[in-house]
Order: structure tokens, then sequence, then C-alpha cells
């Protein structure tokens, strides 16, 4: 029996989002299709050689589900306000942005997917090369990661590293003063004309360290300076006093700068009110029906509704995980679904796990209270009809 399914994406290297050819990579990488479901009659069908290629395209398309959420179409929103707004002529102070967000809600994928968008509207508006010679590349997004204690010269190595500078090679940057990396690297943002730099894991900037306030005023020098908007994003920027006011002293200084930054925030979902128990059974349901199990039928992850919130605390990176790994389970050992039983059996980040049991304790409280409550309407009414 031969199929029409998509081919498993061949397992090229994948390369950091901090050059520039593993952003473009990622950047410009064709949408995935996703693969049909079969029936289990079509699936017993297949080939050894065909089964193997269909299970492993299931398992690449699983593992690359993306959903856009109504909090990630609202920031995206903002997010297009604010580079539209950064249009004004170099004469004029241009507003940053700051993605804040507890772990696990998925602020890397926000500004990487928006970052993705932009480069492609971009290109598209540009063209890929800056000159008719194509020796300029048109570079419209610049990612850097923070890592460790970033120092001044770090960024600037940073920064240089994604386009590639000689300066990164060898022992060149090591005889070049901190303001000559400085003048590298806001020339490479001019040169390749890069309107978007997302500096992810912002929270490794410590303000209360020489270092950490030196890279926070070269960020405000860089963001001022140059053409470009800065797309920052960190967990819990607010309580570590990375963004904010109420600071005095040096603290001041960076509070000044930071009050120009848009800052906008990731929750975790809630059960507490109607809206964020429909909104958290819209999101599985959307899972349901990108999931391409056999077996699966739709309403298979909303009847778990309350299960998947207990183990997942309504973070939706760790949601994702738990059913990117069933989905994987349920392929590599038949079952072709996902039930409570098989999720039952996998673990996902620690801080998950952790707040599961006390979670599953407290739903399961206000659960029967509600039925108590229900009861008790029921039993009135019954009473006043007699």
């Amino acid at each position: 029996m031969t199929t029409t399914q998509p081919q498993p994406q061949a397992g090229a290297r994948q390369r950091s989002l901090s050059t520039y050819e593993g952003w473009n990579d990622f950047a410009e990488r064709p949408a995935r299709t996703r693969p049909d479901t079969l029936t289990l009659k079509r699936l017993a069908a297949l080939s050894t050689q065909e089964r193997v290629g269909y299970d492993l395209a299931r398992r690449q398309w699983h593992a690359n589900i993306l959903l856009r959420t109504r909090q990630v179409q609202e920031i995206e929103l903002q997010l297009g306000d604010i580079l539209d707004s950064n249009l004004q002529d170099a004469d004029r102070v241009k507003s940053a942005a700051a993605i804040d967000a507890p772990p696990a809600l998925g602020k890397s994928t926000v500004v990487n997917n928006f970052g993705r968008v932009f480069h492609q509207q971009r290109i598209a508006e540009a063209g890929e090369w800056l000159d008719q010679d194509r020796d300029v590349r048109h570079l419209p997004v610049c990612h850097v990661t923070l890592t460790g204690r970033p120092t001044i010269k770090g960024l600037h190595m940073m920064i240089l590293g994604f386009y590639a500078h000689p300066a990164t090679a060898g022992i060149l940057h090591r005889s070049m003063a901190g303001r000559d990396l400085a003048r590298a690297a806001a020339e490479c943002i001019e040169r390749h004309d890069t309107r978007l730099v997302i500096v992810d894991d912002l929270h490794f900037l410590r303000m209360n360290t020489r270092d950490g306030v030196e890279v926070a005023n070269q960020l405000k020098w860089l963001s001022n300076e140059y053409n470009a908007t800065f797309l920052f994003a960190g967990v819990a920027l607010r309580k570590r006093g990375l963004v904010g006011e109420g600071q005095t002293g040096e603290g001041a200084a960076m509070a000044q700068t930071f009050r120009r930054w848009t800052v906008l925030s990731l929750e975790p979902f809630t059960l507490a009110h109607k809206r964020g128990r429909d909104e958290w059974d819209r999101l599985l349901f959307g899972i349901d029906q990108a999931l391409v199990l056999t077996d699966g039928r739709d309403g298979m992850l909303v009847d778990l509704s309350r299960y998947l919130f207990a183990r997942t605390t309504g973070n939706i990176g760790s949601l994702m995980d738990l059913i990117r790994r069933g989905a994987s389970r349920a392929i590599r050992t038949g079952r072709e679904r996902i039930d409570r039983e098989l999720l039952d059996d996998i673990r996902i980040d620690e801080g998950a796990e952790t707040e599961r049991r006390e979670l599953e304790a407290k739903l399961e409280r206000q659960l029967r209270s509600q039925r108590a409550g229900r009861r008790r309407k029921t039993q009135g009414g019954e009473v006043a009809a007699a």
C-alpha cells in the first residue's frame, strides 16, 4: 500500500537562533504539513518502511505543535503597534518592549515566533540583499540569549557573534577596546538593516552588580541610538527589579530606562471563573484537533480538563510537554490515544510535579463543593414545588 503522507523532515543539524544562519533557517523554514490521520485498518496495512516514516512524521509534527492563544494574539498586536510606532525619524527616542512571565509559559516561543513573522514581512518588503552586488545580506532580526552573569563585553560579543563578525574569531577581540566592540555591534545592526533585536533571558542581568548596570546602560544606548526596536524576554522581571518603578539611587537611573519599556505579561491559565475555564477548554480542543492519533477522538483532552490543569498548574509550557510526550508514547506503544492511565506514567518539569498533588486536592474540594451546591438547589426546588 502506498500513501501520500508528508515525508519526515531530514535530520538537519539544528543551529542556534543566536547566529544569523540559525535564525534564517528558523525564520524561512516552510510551514509543516499535518500528516493524515489513518484508520486502524490503513495503519495496519502500511509496510514496515511506510510505518516507520509515518510514525516519525507524526512525532515531528507533535513535537512542533504551536497554538496561538488569546494572550499570545494580544501580545502580538501590542508588539506590532510598538514596531510601527518606532518607524519615526532617527531623532526620536524609540520604545522597547519586554515580555515578563513565570517559567514554563512560553515566553521564548512567543518572541521567537513574533520575530519569525516580522523577519518574513521585512524580507517581503525589502528583499534578501541590501545591495545590487549581493554583498550585504538583509538581516531584519538579531537574536541573542543572555547567560550566566553577562558583562558589557560579553553582550557585544554575543551581538557580533550573531552577525559572524570577524571580531569573534581568534584573538582579535582581545585587542579591541570595549567602545570599539560597541561600535562594531552597532554598525552591524545598522549595516544589515536590523529592525528588531530580541534579547532573551533578561533575568540573568543582575542589577545589584557593576556588570549588570553597565549592560543595562549599553542596552539603553543601543536602543536609543539605532533604528531597531529591542524586545526583551525574561522570568519575573518585575520581581527582580528589572522593570518597574520605585527605585532609588543608581537603581532609579535604570528605572528611568525601564519606564520607557512597554511591559507585557503572560499569565497561567485559571479555572477560577467561567471565562478562564472556557479558554482552557478551547486550548485543549485546539490541541485535540492538531493531534494525529489513529484511535484518538474529538474531546479526548477536554474530557481530562481538570486533570490536565492539576498536572500542569495551568502553564502552557508544562501542558505541551505532557501532551507531546503522551502522543509520542501513544505512537511508540501502539496505544494510539491519550488517556489518564497513559499520562499518569509520564513525568514533566519538577515545578509542575511538585504542585500537582496540592492542586489536585484543591480542585477535588471545589468540585465536591459545586456538586453539593447543585444538590441543595435541586432539593430546595423540590420543596418549593411541593
